[in-house]
C-alpha cells in the first residue's frame, strides 16, 4: 500500500511539474510570437513608407527629363529668370 501511495505521489508531482513546465514554455512561446508579429508589422509599415518614397523619387526623375519642369524648378528654387524678366519679391510687412 505504501509503494502505491509513493507511486501516486510521484506521478502527481511529475504531472504538476510537467504542467508547470508546459505552461511556462507556452507563455514564453506566445511572447516570442507576439514580439515577432510586432516586428513584422513595423517592417511592413517601413516597407510601405519606402515604396511611397521610391515612387516619389521616380516621379522626380521622370520630371527632370521634362524641360518645363526644369524651368519651373529653376525659377522656384533658385530664383532664376529668363532674359528681360523682372523678379518681384514681396516681403512681409514689419510690425
Amino acid at each position: 500500500m505504501k509503494k502505491r501511495n509513493k507511486a501516486n505521489r510521484l506521478f502527481l508531482f511529475l504531472l504538476i511539474a510537467g504542467s508547470v513546465f508546459l505552461s511556462i514554455w507556452g507563455i514564453k512561446s506566445y511572447y516570442s510570437i507576439h514580439q515577432a508579429q510586432k516586428k513584422l508589422k513595423k517592417t511592413e509599415e517601413k516597407l510601405i513608407q519606402m515604396e511611397l518614397e521610391n515612387r516619389e523619387l521616380k516621379d522626380q526623375i521622370d520630371n527632370l527629363a521634362n524641360s518645363f519642369y526644369l524651368e519651373k524648378l529653376a525659377r522656384e528654387k533658385l530664383g532664376l529668370a529668363k532674359k528681360g524678366e523682372v523678379i518681384y519679391k514681396i516681403l512681409p510687412e514689419e510690425k
